[in-house]
């Protein structure tokens, strides 16, 4: 490749990985303070900064990202905790001002007197008392009035019972409660006060809250305005490239394909990777049936059809394992993928491989059940300090405990091994920007990129960790695994002469360039309103907004796979068409599903009403099913069809199987997750963020019957899509094919 190629790669990632250093420094040096101790404004102490990091604790102790969120990240069903306290305490400080200035009632009043407290109080809580010298933090007392009653809503909520999906006395210590609630009230504050110097609060004015004078500033409208821009020309400009350079992309370029499928004689690591493919298809039931109860409890607070579950399986703990699950299977696939296709590539298996292949399907185990378990005991307080380490961390999706987090790092360092191991052939003479280092780079940003995920502790102050959670959930999954698959597939293709290894190797500098340019900083979108500083929202809108661009080119670079894959004028005689199949999902997944449904809640004017709705849901589960999720199965598909003997497989399974799984993910969104999103964003702009996320908006008529609607999506998917898969893989497991005798002595 020409080196003006690699220089165009080299600058991306220098230019990405920069700025995104530089939104890590902004976002540590002006992280909301946690102050020494709170007073009152006659300097007696009425809570300490050690109480509101405990708190922290409690909050991810007992999984609550999985069941509510704070600054609008974490789970939908239950309320945002920030934003629910912060509408309590501003109801708590009208009514008693309404009391002291007026003697009525605030329901009482004029629509003017109304005004005149609502603008009072705001200009109240957005005053900055925090003193950077002494460290602590005045509360006024209305906020003061407000901490203590929201003392006694929080106690009742986690003590005696409220109306979260959880089981009574689900946090059983009256003072974890209380510092449950001191966590929630310094995050209440960071929503309503300034930023020095600032005129909008440290969470840029979210969550809209008319009683606190919480609404769009200039900064929100500019940079949704400029990412339009960046949209309209990003795409204006892939365009005109594409025109002058009709070669770029899954192009014909006279090489012949060729199907050998029934020829193909797997080594033995081959054969013993057969086993994650089963784990990977039972995972992904569970994960599913997981969240099949997961949407019940949306339904019906109290439990499963009248049976009370909660004590045994609470809702923090069934959307945990939803995410988590989903999380293991995916990748799991994509890792056993990899070691299959390096064994193939190079035909070329080094001595004991197969032993390294089981140990690691051993750990991967280990780290499943291990995890799983321990985030159950962890909610249950069983594990006592060792919480972090063993039981739940309490980020939504890392919810594995640190432990159970590095053991995972360790095995994708191995998994990193054993691929290296088998193409260590392929390496000698190429040069370092081929497509056999391309596929070595893949592998190792895998494990690194994955471990960014451990630079946060419990102490760390929320927006910091959750700055780093989102190198993990966005940048690993969205980035370094977009760019991993794209080689396998890459590789796939030139495997089997579909293309030339020059033109696979220009679809992953594209790719890099085009994905990872836009990618890398567009993870800012999920730092709008996490108490960090605006330049992220400016960087993070105008970059996220250039992710659709690759996004348009997938609808007509999926329908080239057609073109590719054609034996004997038609795609349907390929061995692999379903596998195929899957691909032409992804593409077309990926426009929709992380282009359309992403860029719908990107812009910040419409994510500061949005955030945290169902509509990031239906952008969640578009993405992360139709994209990861069908390229996954595309993986479990081409690999079990190469392993699994002839009479084994089976074209109608894998045909329901498709038509099922995307049929039944389209009918989740569109009856269920998409027009419900709708209303709660409509909620969200009339009436206030916190009434969105209420017990009561969620429990709303019109709320439930679109919930009841997705059970027609829910069982199309399971039943039709996954039950096939599942059938298919493990009646392959009786039919192997046979492994060669004699392994290569490379």
């Amino acid at each position: 490749m020409s080196w003006r190629w690699k220089l165009s790669v080299l600058f991306v990632l220098i230019m990405g990985f920069s700025t995104l250093i530089f939104m890590g420094h902004e976002t540590s040096t002006q992280a909301p303070p946690i102050p020494d101790k709170v007073v009152d404004q006659s300097g007696t102490t009425i809570f300490t900064g050690e109480d509101i990091i405990a708190g922290q604790g409690v909050f991810q102790k007992f999984g609550l990202m999985d069941v509510g969120s704070v600054f609008g990240h974490g789970a939908y069903n239950g309320p945002d905790f920030s934003a629910e306290y912060l509408h309590l305490a501003a109801e708590t400080a009208l009514e008693r001002e309404a009391q002291k200035k007026f003697g009525k009632a605030y329901a009482q009043l004029s629509a003017a007197e109304q005004g005149e407290l609502k603008t009072g109080l705001s200009s109240e809580l957005k005053q900055n008392r925090y003193d950077a010298q002494s460290k602590s933090l005045t509360f006024t007392e209305n906020q003061i009035e407000g901490y203590k009653a929201s003392i006694k809503h929080f106690d009742t909520e986690f003590g005696s019972g409220g109306k979260l999906p959880l089981p009574i006395d689900y946090i059983k210590d009256e003072k974890e409660r209380l510092q449950l609630t001191r966590f929630f009230a310094w995050s209440a504050w960071a929503c309503s006060t300034n930023r020095p110097g600032k005129d909008f609060t440290f969470t840029n004015n979210w969550p809209p809250e008319e009683l606190v004078g919480n609404f769009p500033n200039w900064q929100i409208f500019l940079w949704s305005a400029m990412s339009l821009i960046m949209l309209v020309g990003g795409i204006g400009l892939t365009q005109f490239l594409m025109s002058a350079f009709p070669n770029l992309g899954w192009a014909p370029d006279g090489t012949t394909l060729t199907d050998n499928v029934k020829s193909f004689k797997p080594f033995r690591s081959q054969t013993s990777i057969y086993p994650y493919f089963i784990v990977v298809v039972l995972l992904f039931l569970f994960q599913t049936v997981f969240g099949v109860v997961t949407a019940h409890y949306i339904v019906e607070a109290g439990g499963l059809y009248g049976i009370d579950i909660r004590d045994i399986l609470p809702y923090s703990i069934t959307r945990s394992w939803h995410l988590q699950l989903s999380i293991f299977w995916i990748a799991t696939a994509w890792l056993a993928a990899g070691m299959f296709m390096a064994a193939m590539l190079s035909k070329n298996e080094p001595k004991a491989q197969h032993w390294l292949v089981k140990a690691l399907f051993v750990a991967i185990l280990i780290v499943a059940v291990g995890s799983i378990g321990g985030e159950w005991m962890g909610i249950k307080n069983m594990l006592g300090n060792l919480w972090f380490w063993f039981g739940h961390q309490g980020w939504e999706y890392l919810e594995l405990g640190r432990f159970w987090q590095i053991l995972l790092t360790v095995g994708m360092v191995l998994w990193a091994v054993i691929v290296f191991r088998s193409i260590a052939p392929l390496l000698k003479g190429q040069d370092k920007g081929s497509l056999p280092y391309m596929l070595l780079y893949g592998v190792i940003a895998i494990p690194l990129f994955f471990s960014f995920g451990m630079m946060y502790h419990p102490g760390t102050n929320f927006a910091v960790a959750d700055f780093w959670r989102w190198w993990v959930v966005h940048l690993w999954v969205e980035g370094i695994f977009e760019l991993y698959t794209t080689i396998i597939v890459a590789y796939f293709f030139c495997s089997l002469g579909m293309v030339s290894e020059r033109s696979a190797l220009s679809v992953i500098y594209v790719d890099i360039i085009l994905y990872l340019g836009s990618g890398i900083i567009g993870i800012g979108h999920h730092y709008y309103w996490t108490a960090q500083p605006a330049i992220n929202m400016a960087l993070g809108s105008m970059f996220s907004a250039l992710e659709v661009v690759p996004l348009t080119l997938l609808t007509m670079e999926a329908w080239k796979f057609v073109h590719l894959a054609k034996v004997e004028g038609s795609i349907k005689n390929f061995s692999h068409y379903w596998a195929m199949m899957f691909l032409i999902a992804v593409g077309f997944w990926n426009f929709l599903g992380a282009g359309v449904f992403g860029f719908l809640i990107n812009t910040p004017i419409v994510s500061y009403y949005e955030h945290a709705t169902y509509l990031t849901s239906n952008h969640g589960h578009a993405a992360l099913m139709g994209v990861y999720g069908m390229l996954a199965v595309a993986a479990v598909l081409f690999c079990t069809r190469y392993l699994m003997t002839e009479d084994a497989w089976s074209n109608k399974l894998c045909a329901i199987s498709f038509w099922s799984l995307n049929v039944g993910l389209m009918l989740m969104l569109l009856l269920n997750i998409f027009p419900a999103g709708v209303i709660q964003m409509i909620a969200s702009y009339t009436h206030g963020f916190w009434f969105a996320r209420s017990y009561d908006f969620i429990h709303s008529s019109k709320f439930q019957m679109f919930t009841w609607l997705r059970v027609i999506g829910d069982m199309t998917f399971v039943v039709g899509g996954i039950l096939p898969l599942v059938l298919l893989v493990l009646r392959g497991a009786l039919h192997l094919r046979k492994a060669q005798d004699a392994p290569s002595t490379s």
